[in-house]
């Protein structure tokens, strides 16, 4: 493949006689399929050239997988709290202990 397509082709997988070619852009997938006959060549002078002879597709199917991009959040709200605020309600005595020690070293 000529490196242009490359970083477009995420997969490429071959189950039974049918050639799976996964791409992140619909105008690669265009190209690909106008290609096809082209694609069907290289496969015979691999043949021919003794390289790959299990794979004999008779059919290509090329899909491409779309991600919109996310958009960022309008307005970010954070809040501030201070740690030494936080309110001890360990039930366990010792774990209670090792809270109030946790409080005593952050004050």
């Amino acid at each position: 493949m000529p490196p242009k397509y490359k970083k477009y082709i995420l997969s490429i997988q071959y189950k039974g006689n049918l050639l799976y070619i996964k791409v992140s852009h619909p105008a690669i997938k265009q190209e690909l399929l106008l290609k096809k006959n082209e694609i069907f060549s290289v496969i015979k002078i691999m043949h021919t050239n003794n390289i790959c002879k299990e794979i004999n597709p008779k059919k290509l199917f090329i899909d491409y997988k779309y991600t919109p991009v996310p958009k960022p959040p309008k307005e970010i709200k954070f809040y501030i709290k201070k740690a030494n605020d936080f309110e001890n309600r360990a039930k366990n005595p010792e774990i209670k202990k090792i809270f109030d020690e946790i409080k005593k070293i952050l004050n």
